[in-house]
């Protein structure tokens, strides 16, 4: 005898969850034995510290403007002779030797997201950021 759903109403059926929990014992067994064999050289925070000090990075920053496209076409002009890639594919962003920097247009044009990085040179990547937003606010919109 069939039921809606196709199995026979008198199948039996293992209860839902019955090998997540043997699953999850074998996981934490595996995961505890693995530490014993091969135990972490660092711990994943040290790790993490160590990238962002090699790659520090200005965050997402945003700035309204009143004319976005001008300002993306006044930076890369500025900064074009000197940079080792260029890609206008989502915004401007520009690729020098020790730094880049990438500005996209958000909100119409309205509003600017700029992110600078540098490789391991927090000062250059600070100093950038500061240059780059002196132009950015000097076509910023106050409200």
């Amino acid at each position: 005898m069939k039921t809606l759903s196709g199995f026979k109403a008198d199948d039996s059926r293992r209860p839902y969850g019955a090998d997540l929990k043997n699953n999850l014992a074998y996981l934490i067994v595996r995961a505890y034995a693995s530490e014993l064999i091969f135990p972490r050289v660092q711990k994943p925070p040290v790790l993490l510290v160590e990238r962002i000090g090699a790659f520090p990075s200005s965050g997402e920053i945003r700035r309204h403007v009143k004319d976005g496209p001008a300002l993306l076409a006044s930076i890369r002009q500025r900064y074009a002779a000197d940079a080792l890639d260029i890609d206008e594919s989502d915004g401007l962003s520009l690729v020098f030797t020790d730094w880049r920097l990438s500005l996209r247009l958000l909100d119409e044009g309205c509003v600017t997201c700029l992110t600078v990085e540098s490789r391991g040179d927090s000062s250059l990547m600070q100093h950038k950021t500061a240059e780059l937003l002196r132009q950015i606010d000097a076509g910023r919109e106050f409200e």
